[in-house]
């Protein structure tokens, strides 16, 4: 996607100019004012939400409007492949007749970018149309591809290698042998589903220590932002860009110390504002929430996730959507 906080460019003042037509919230609108660079962010995020809350219509009318107006060729073809979603998804047989010629457009050789190329491929995982699925798995995993599997096998950050896990599926399903790039493929997947069985255990001395990122729940969101506890200049576009800058401010951390555990506690207000009294700490700084996790959130507490969750497991944010198509989206990153 564009740049976060990118200064306006005529491609996005056209995008702007489109969006005038269109009966947008104020909170969209002053995110869109303030991170014009991340317009396809808030843009594909807002379509979602509206589709989830029965405004397809309105929801397909924002895709189609980032589409003819995207400020870059990606984030056009974010908002095809979400389009194609949602046109698929409808009764109407002249949608989904759209929908397949969208698709059939993105699968043109050269068509595709890296990242559009991946969700792309889920949504035709999903339908299992493997072949079809494998193609674009390809494209997403062409730069992984062009790494000597020796090589791949040392990187420990396992989300970078998604590619290649949904790209190992894909061949097997269309029949192929594995090549040396599903071998590896094949070990980190492994290596997932183990993490994913250990994690729950119990906090052993000797047990790892467990990074606990704590942020407001969509319930407590508007009432923590009332109360000025939220100060981040995400939080002031709403509670989806809240949640995409944590995304990144985990997978950094992630980078800088790969295979640590990470989890996410989404909290509410009241209990920060009682352990910052009893501390006689602000509860509108970072550290006091960061303190309130130390001291009070284990794995064992029900609202502790496991970050990141599988990409068909239900997003951390809370938003209802698998994360392969919220947080864990490439669209969102």
């Amino acid at each position: 996607m564009t740049d976060h906080g990118a200064a306006t460019t005529p491609a996005t003042a056209s995008l702007m100019s489109a969006l005038g037509e269109l009966d947008l919230p104020d909170h969209i609108r002053n995110g869109l004012d303030a991170r014009p660079g991340d317009a396809g962010g808030i843009l594909m995020g807002f379509a979602a939400n509206l589709g989830e809350a029965g405004h397809e219509d309105q929801a397909r009318r924002v895709l189609r409007t980032l589409r003819d107006h995207a400020p870059t060729f990606e984030d056009g073809q974010y908002a095809s492949v979400e389009l194609v979603r949602a046109l698929r998804e409808s009764q109407d047989a002249a949608d989904r007749d759209e929908a397949e010629r969208i698709t059939s457009a993105l699968l043109a050789p050269g068509a595709l970018e890296e990242g559009p190329a991946q969700v792309l491929g889920e949504h035709l995982q999903e339908l299992e149309r493997w072949e079809d699925a494998l193609h674009c798995y390809n494209i997403s995993a062409w730069r992984l591809l062009a790494v000597p599997p020796e090589e791949l096998a040392e990187e420990e950050d396992d989300l970078l290698l998604a590619p290649i896990v949904n790209r190992l599926l894909a061949r097997m399903k269309s029949g192929l042998s594995m090549d040396a790039h599903d071998e590896v493929a094949l070990a980190v997947a492994q290596r997932q589903v183990k993490s994913l069985m250990e994690f729950p255990g119990a906090q052993d001395p000797g047990r790892e220590r467990t990074d606990v990122e704590a942020l407001y729940s969509r319930d407590a969101f508007e009432q923590a932002r009332a109360r000025k506890l939220l100060t981040e200049e995400s939080a002031e576009q709403g509670a989806d860009a809240y949640y995409r800058a944590s995304e990144t401010a985990l997978r950094e951390r992630d980078r800088e110390e790969p295979g640590a555990r990470r989890g996410v506690v989404l909290h509410g207000v009241e209990e920060i504002e009682e352990f910052a009294r009893r501390f006689d700490l602000d509860p509108a700084d970072g550290d006091t929430v960061a303190a309130w996790a130390q001291e009070e959130v284990t794995p064992e507490d029900p609202r502790f996730r496991p970050w990141p969750p599988a990409r068909n497991e239900a997003c951390w944010c809370g938003s209802g959507r698998k994360y392969k198509k919220c947080c864990g989206s490439p669209a969102g990153r």
